[in-house]
């Protein structure tokens, strides 16, 4: 078994350097050309608190069709509370060694440690070899770990749900926890897994690259479930909280701006925009 938890790391370690070097390669023939606009680190740091902000404002200013996006993830994670324990007692009962190996490839694409270490990566490797895209996608890398990390510790504070393994009702609730065994709801992991999907795959832009992608994050998702630490309903809050903070900080990163239709739109020059779940706020 071994050997197969051996061959499952290295397949999972390719897929975040193929993710890396795609966007690297993608990029390589324009690097001349982009020392003029080459962001500093105060930009960085600019557009790290500028999207935070879009981010923080971005509920005032939800349409219709957001709201019913909203209010259908919170439905869908209301009504995955009733499977809850069954979901549990299924993967109780499916344990072995070989799902055990499997799994390990979910916990380390969830684990904040390793999103930290591509993000820096990433980002220090754009830097030195002045490559702007690869530089921006470990900003927005960095940008999305954080604040959809900083959401799901303050629901995770405020909510003080047990985990599955303390053998609690799946409904109890100890609000205001800092103890890990009461921080059950959102699933961390799933946040980190879908905030690294979303923001890559908007960046590869290739399709098979999404498909591996958001494998290795629903991969995580089961992981959560399967290792007892999570119940069905906090992967679903998780999942859906990294992937639309994601998607969030993709288009509110100030690199947005210029590869923005808005900018050949004279209507919209002189004016902020956001844009969330594919809608666009300008005022």
């Amino acid at each position: 078994m071994l050997e197969i938890r051996n061959i499952i790391l290295k397949i999972f370690f390719n897929l975040l350097f193929i993710s890396s070097t795609t966007i690297y390669c993608q990029n390589t023939n324009i690097v001349q050309n982009q020392s003029e606009s080459f962001p500093s680190i105060n930009d960085d740091l600019k557009s790290f608190f500028h999207t935070g902000e879009k981010l923080f404002n971005a509920p005032g200013r939800f349409d219709k069709k957001d709201w019913i996006t909203l209010t259908s993830i919170i439905a869908l994670t209301g009504s995955s509370t009733f499977l809850d324990q069954d979901n549990r007692d299924l993967w109780l009962n499916t344990r072995c060694e070989t799902l055990d190996d499997i799994s390990t490839v979910g916990r380390l694409y969830g684990e904040i440690s390793y999103a930290g270490i591509l993000s820096g990566t990433l980002y220090l490797g754009g830097k030195i070899s002045r490559n702007k895209e690869l530089a921006i996608t470990g900003r927005m890398l960095i940008e999305g770990l954080f604040y959809a990390g900083l959401t799901t510790t303050v629901v995770k504070f405020v909510t003080g749900r047990s985990r599955p393994y303390t053998n609690d009702d799946h409904l109890t609730f100890r609000f205001f926890q800092t103890e890990n065994d009461y921080m059950a709801f959102p699933s961390g992991h799933s946040t980190v897994a879908f905030t690294l999907s979303s923001i890559l795959s908007d960046r590869i832009d290739n399709t098979y690259a999404s498909v591996g992608l958001y494998s290795l994050a629903l991969l995580t998702v089961w992981q959560r479930m399967y290792s007892d630490n999570h119940w069905l309903s906090d992967t679903i809050m998780g999942a859906a909280i990294g992937y639309f903070i994601g998607k969030a900080v993709v288009k509110f990163d100030d690199s947005s701006g210029s590869n923005n239709s808005s900018s050949n739109n004279p209507e919209l020059n002189n004016s902020q925009y956001y844009e969330l779940f594919g809608i666009t706020y300008s005022f």
